[in-house]
């Protein structure tokens, strides 16, 4: 007997006996009955099965619309929130860089009014002269620190590497500001390694960011502290990288200064002394030019309230393997 549905044939229903007979009328009409129930219940299960299908489908689409949109959210509620933080910098950077050009302005203005005065006497004459050449080289070297700093960041030039004797360059560079610290009470000391230690680098940019270094070193180190430089090979299977620690005594870092410590502009509170404020902006830029890193780490000195002070700066040591099969 056929299960039908609308002319289609859904399957069938066979009912056997094993002796033969003839199937009474009343017999087929209850088979019959039953195979209209049985195609109800296919009909329905079928269309059942179709929904529930349908319905998983549109929520699942559902769920990875709300998926979508919740990312969407957060991603948007990071951006505003980027945003915030970028328009705050600005307005810090603005505010810091318009500081940063008025003060010599105004010491230059004051300087020339007074270079105006009829009665001047010679030696105040030449004391407000030494202030118009002082401020005008600083201005000089804000803006050569900017336009440097533009330059590395928009990586228009490719370094040029020499190879250098480290340990002579680091002992050069040492020698160069053993009267500067000292006229602050400080004193160096340098750790090199007692081999020949080869360098490929860019001199000019590698001369920079140790001149920063000790600058800003000077400025924070506690008086009468020694400062330490130390130089360390580090040898590893793919190359090698040159290590070097610049160690002071000062006031603390904390975590937070360290956070934005090499950014334009940006010093802790209680730390503004005169300068630029691009030195270690600078140092950083320098340093990724050159494929390198730099960290600061600052350890508190026990029964003190000062701290050890460590700037890190690790630079490979060759520029490629070509030049290091050439060098050995």
């Amino acid at each position: 007997m056929p299960l039908e549905s609308q002319g289609k044939v859904l399957g069938f229903l066979v009912l056997q006996q094993r002796q033969r007979r003839n199937w009474q009328e009343a017999e087929l009409n209850i088979v019959e009955m039953v195979c209209v129930q049985i195609s109800n219940a296919i009909i329905q299960t079928q269309t059942l099965k179709q929904v529930q299908t349908l319905v998983d489908e549109r929520t699942a689409q559902l769920q990875r619309s709300l998926e979508v949109q919740a990312k969407l959210y957060e991603r948007t509620r990071q951006y505003v929130q980027q945003l915030r933080e970028l328009n705050e910098l600005k307005d810090e950077f603005l505010s810091n860089m318009s500081d940063r050009l008025r003060y010599p302005l105004t010491n230059m203005r004051m300087a020339l009014r007074n270079l105006r005065h009829p009665d001047i006497q010679p030696d105040r004459q030449t004391r407000y002269l030494d202030i118009l050449e002082q401020e005008c080289t600083k201005e000089i070297n804000l803006i050569n620190d900017l336009l440097t700093l533009q330059k590395l960041e928009s990586h228009q030039e490719r370094p040029q590497f020499e190879t250098v004797d480290l340990n002579i360059k680091i002992q050069g560079i040492a020698a160069s500001f053993e009267q500067k610290l000292a006229e602050k009470g400080l004193s160096i000391s340098v750790y090199l390694p007692p081999e020949e230690l080869k360098l490929q680098t860019e001199v000019e940019s590698f001369d920079r960011i140790l001149q920063e270094l000790l600058t800003n070193t000077s400025k924070y180190s506690e008086h009468n502290s020694s400062v330490e430089l130390q130089v360390t090979q580090i040898c590893e299977t793919q190359a090698n990288q040159i290590q070097i620690q610049v160690i002071n005594v000062g006031r603390g870092i904390s975590e937070e200064e360290a956070t934005f410590i090499f950014d334009k502009f940006r010093r802790g509170k209680g730390r503004w002394t005169p300068g630029t404020g691009l030195g270690l902006a600078l140092v950083k830029s320098l340093i990724q030019h050159l494929n390198g890193t730099i960290t600061v780490e600052s350890t508190s000195i026990e029964n003190s309230e000062l701290s050890k002070i460590c700037f890190t700066l690790t630079l490979p040591q060759f520029s490629d393997d070509t030049e290091v099969n050439e060098l050995s």
